[in-house]
C-alpha cells in the first residue's frame, strides 16, 4: 500500500497542478470574453439660470423702488420688459413678460386702491371668482384664481402697503392639460418659487 501511495503521489499532484493551470487558464480566457461593463452615467448637470428683473415704484409721498427678480431657463423661455404688446390688458406702463412653450407669464405691479390692503384684496377675491385659493411655491405664496384663459396670482410685497405684484399665467402649446392644471406644473412652480422682492 505504502509503494503504490509513492508511485500515484507525484500523479496525484501533477493532475491537480494540471487541473489549476487549466482552471487559472479558462477563468482569465472568460474576463477577457466578458463585454465591457458600460460606464455609470455621469450625473446631470445643473442647468444654467438666468435673472429677470422688474423695477417699479410704489406709494405716493414715501415712494420707494421694488425690485422684482425671478429666475428661469433661459433654453425653455425668454424674459423682457415691455411697455407694450402686453399679454393681456394692463394699466401699467410697464410689465415683466416671460415667455415659453409651455406657458407664459405676464407680470406686473397692482396698486391697492385708498383704504385697501392684501386682507381686503383676499376677501375681494375670495366673493367674486369660485376658483380661489391660495397657492404655495417655495417661500412665496399669495392668492389664487381663474380669469378668462389665464391663471392669475397676487403676491404680497414684503413692507410694501401700497402695492402687490399681479402675475398671469397663460398655457403655451407644449401644455396639454386644462388650464386650471396649469398651477400644478412643477416648472411654472420653480418660477413662482424663485420670485423675490427687494424695496429701497
Amino acid at each position: 500500500m505504502t509503494k503504490k501511495w509513492k508511485v500515484l503521489a507525484p500523479l496525484v499532484a501533477t493532475a491537480a497542478g494540471a487541473l489549476a493551470a487549466g482552471l487559472s487558464v479558462l477563468l482569465k480566457k472568460l474576463e477577457e470574453d466578458r463585454p465591457a461593463e458600460a460606464a455609470a452615467p455621469a450625473p446631470e448637470a445643473a442647468k444654467a439660470l438666468e435673472t429677470g428683473s422688474y423695477s417699479f415704484v410704489s406709494g405716493y409721498k414715501d415712494a420707494a423702488t421694488v425690485e422684482m427678480t425671478l429666475q428661469y431657463d433661459p433654453e425653455a423661455f425668454s424674459f423682457d420688459v415691455i411697455g407694450e404688446d402686453f399679454l393681456c390688458y394692463s394699466g401699467d406702463s410697464h410689465v415683466a413678460v416671460l415667455r415659453g412653450e409651455l406657458f407664459s407669464l405676464q407680470l406686473e405691479y397692482a396698486a391697492f386702491y385708498s383704504g385697501e390692503d392684501f386682507a381686503a384684496r383676499e376677501k375681494e377675491l375670495a366673493e367674486k371668482y369660485q376658483s380661489f385659493g391660495w397657492a404655495q411655491y417655495g417661500s412665496v405664496s399669495g392668492l389664487k384664481y381663474l380669469e378668462g384663459d389665464g391663471v392669475c396670482f397676487n403676491f404680497p410685497i414684503d413692507g410694501d402697503a401700497y402695492s402687490y405684484l399681479l402675475v398671469t399665467a397663460f398655457k403655451g402649446p407644449e401644455f396639454d392639460d386644462d388650464i386650471s392644471l396649469l398651477p400644478d406644473a412643477p416648472e411654472l412652480a420653480a418660477v413662482l418659487g424663485s420670485i423675490r422682492f427687494q424695496r429701497s
